[in-house]
């Protein structure tokens, strides 16, 4: 049987076409699960040290608030993790939570805003806080509908710089990696 716990991750690979994609059930110990995945599966894969943490860290807030806010009582509960390398001219590493709840839609405030939101954060609250961190660290952020599908995309997307990908240019059949949209709720 396929346990998300026990299965390990297929690795990234190199930097040409990277995609990755698993499903977990949508419980408090999946989001280590996830977190702890894509680090063995970032292995080896070019992305530097720093570009691996902050990714670490704000896939652990996206699937956190999946779990949290969006999974609710649902039969089944689980979401998805999607982490691609993309871009042509321009490279970024992009992870993405799939929920199955479109109408429940966090919002990502401007860096600036974050910032200041996280400055001004009780400290005995020990919630609030993610959406802003992930606002802060991540270059892109954003929310997309599965309207003819399931739930909703939370993503956001890290820059990657020559160095942090070998200064490898993608070729005209390395262009981008394609991400899974439309994933199945059965």
């Amino acid at each position: 049987m396929h346990s998300p716990f026990t299965n390990p991750p297929r690795r990234l690979g190199s930097l040409r076409n990277v995609q990755y994609r698993r499903v977990y059930p949508g419980i408090a110990e999946s989001v280590s699960a996830a977190r702890r995945h894509l680090e063995e599966a970032a292995r080896g894969s070019g992305l530097s040290a720093d570009v691996i943490d902050t990714a670490l860290v704000c896939l652990s807030e996206l699937a956190t608030n999946a779990v949290t806010h969006a999974i609710g009582d649902r039969p089944r509960p689980r979401f998805v993790v999607v982490v691609a390398v993309r871009g042509t001219r321009q490279r970024w590493l992009r992870v993405e939570v799939h929920d199955p709840d479109a109408s429940v839609r966090p919002a990502f405030p401007s860096k600036e805003k974050a910032a200041d939101l996280l400055l001004d954060i009780d400290p005995d609250n020990l919630s609030g806080r993610g959406m802003a961190m992930v606002a802060t660290m991540a270059d892109r952020t954003g929310v997309e509908a599965l309207d003819h599908v399931w739930g909703k995309i939370v993503w956001l997307e890290l820059k990657l710089h020559e160095h942090e990908y070998g200064g490898r240019r993608p070729g005209v059949q390395e262009e981008a990696a394609v991400v899974v949209r439309g994933v199945s709720a059965t």
